[in-house]
């Protein structure tokens, strides 16, 4: 081989190299681009799940709060069911004991109402 010809074969072959390298090269770059875009989106959605998060942690806070709400409302309810009742059963025996003719014993169950419903009135003020 001459070296005419050895030249026109390198030079066709740097040629196809350049061309490869730029092929190579295009793809390199359009990865890189998709991988930054699908980067994006990833840190897109981190942002809109941690918003997520935050936005049911203070709604499990909200919840909690009115659970203690309602556990302290019930509390009242129960205690002041419970007097009412003790109150009930003190009136009945009032009733009881009138009927027997026990007025002293009737005398001290209306005393004992009334010093319950004044420690009542205290309570609440």
């Amino acid at each position: 081989m001459d070296q005419c010809t050895r030249n026109a074969f390198a030079e066709e072959r740097s040629t196809v190299n350049k061309a490869q390298k730029r092929k190579r090269t295009g793809k390199k770059q359009a990865n890189m681009r998709r991988l930054k875009a699908k980067m994006a989106e990833i840190g897109e959605q981190q942002k809109r799940i941690k918003k997520g998060q935050i936005e049911i942690r203070e709604k499990f806070e909200e919840i909690e709060f009115e659970c203690d709400q309602l556990r302290k409302e019930t509390l009242l309810i129960s205690q002041q069911a419970a007097c009412n009742q003790q109150r009930l059963n003190l009136m009945l025996k009032i009733v009881k004991a009138r009927e027997d003719n026990n007025l002293s014993e009737a005398d001290r169950l209306i005393q004992c109402l009334r010093e319950g419903m004044m420690k009542q009135t205290w309570k609440k003020l």
